[in-house]
């Protein structure tokens, strides 16, 4: 069972640094968190609108015409309570859980939208939809180029530009600097890929960064990271089902699923083709590889599986057969983990958060066992709290 008492469920808004006001605390309806991985995370307060009376306080806060202190709406006077709670861009947190219990911290960003409606013979309402900073990211594109910087140089030249502090993976600084220095030994001008260069959004640049190194990435308050490792490899909670596990759909396929992934290199120099294949061996619960001359290509798969080949890749610099490997091992890990996925729902608990590791049990002995979260939907309403989440078994770490 859950460690949290069930029946006070809770959250706290602050706007800007304070605490909401509680004339508009007073009138939420329902709070909503969607947690997700390479992708910006997503906050919804429900308002109740009852008089129009906050639809009054956000056109004040957008710069029209002011309202007086208190306006008369027919026979019903509206008292502005919250002066600029509903500004666009104001800063929001959010943190959820159950009273009396300290509240766990879930989320920080800006209000980036306000929906309003007028249902037919109910009460209007409002909501304030808000996302983490990872949104500054896919704000505009650029033009312009980063010369023979490293990818990772790049990426925190990007971060400093939309107010972030990187925190980058060791190993994607070492692999991509080793590059960059290959790429200009056997170039001689280095990789001049860059978000500018293609008129692309930084948070593009970012997923082909991390698509490159087979990385992920995401943002933590005001903080950006770019990992290849997620250092979670213990369950940090037990959901069983029929107790804190409300419900669980598991999806076990094998279509579009391979058991290998190749790549075929042309070195142009020697007019010489190969194809490289990393696979996962099923009896060993192992990584294995293969390299061929391009007239062996066309033999059985390797691994005794289906096989799925990436278009030619022409080396120029030894840098590109390292890139190319990440991204070879980045597509097997993306389809083998696909193999086994399931969606839940929970009683309301923060600590199920993307990236994190779970474990189901009382589902039999095909689907109990440990899972890696990919999303996690948090909501507290009428209902209470509970959580929506997305697993995968992982295959390859």
């Amino acid at each position: 069972m859950t460690r949290y008492p069930v029946y006070a469920p809770d959250f706290q808004i602050q706007i800007n640094g304070d605490p909401m006001p509680a004339a508009v605390r007073s009138v939420v309806t329902g709070v909503s968190y969607q947690d997700g991985r390479n992708a910006a995370d997503r906050v919804e307060v429900s308002i109740a609108n009852p008089d129009l009376r906050w639809l009054q306080e956000h056109i004040r806060g957008l710069g029209f015409q002011p309202f007086p202190t208190a306006v008369k709406i027919g026979p019903v006077q509206v008292v502005n309570f919250a002066e600029g709670t509903f500004d666009i861009d104001n800063k929001l947190e959010l943190s959820m859980g159950y009273a009396p219990d300290p509240l766990e911290h879930m989320f920080k960003g800006e209000v980036t939208g306000i929906q309003v409606s007028f249902p037919n013979g109910g009460m209007p309402s409002l909501t304030l939809v808000a996302h983490d900073y990872l949104q500054r990211l896919a704000e505009g594109t650029y033009a312009g180029g980063f010369g023979f910087l490293p990818d990772y140089l790049v990426a925190m030249i990007l971060s400093a530009r939309n107010l972030l502090i990187p925190l980058i993976d060791p190993g994607v600084e070492t692999i991509s600097t080793a590059k960059a220095i290959i790429d200009i030994i056997f170039k001689g001008t280095g990789d001049k890929q860059g978000a500018a260069c293609k008129g692309e959004s930084d948070l593009d640049f970012i997923k082909r960064l991390a698509d490159r190194y087979d990385a992920d990435f995401w943002v933590d308050g005001d903080i950006l990271y770019i990992s290849r490792f997620i250092k979670e490899y213990s369950p940090r909670l037990t959901l069983t089902w029929g107790e804190s596990l409300v419900d669980f759909t598991p999806q076990m396929s094998t279509v579009g699923q391979v058991a290998g992934v190749s790549m075929k290199f042309t070195l142009r120099e020697l007019r010489t083709t190969f194809l490289v294949t990393v696979f996962w061996d099923f009896d060993s619960e192992s990584l294995g590889t293969s390299i061929v001359p391009g007239v062996a290509s066309k033999g059985p798969p390797v691994g005794g599986g289906p096989n799925f080949t990436i278009v030619d890749q022409a080396i120029s610099s030894p840098g590109d057969i390292v890139s190319s490997a990440l991204v070879i091992l980045h597509k097997l890990r993306e389809k083998l983990n696909k193999r086994l996925t399931g969606t839940g729902t929970a009683i309301g608990n923060p600590q199920i958060r993307a990236g994190a590791m779970i474990r189901l049990e009382g589902l039999g002995p095909d689907f109990s066992g440990n899972y890696r979260v990919s999303s996690a939907t948090h909501s507290i309403d009428s209902g209470g709290y509970k959580t929506q989440f997305s697993v995968f078994k992982e295959i390859i770490p």
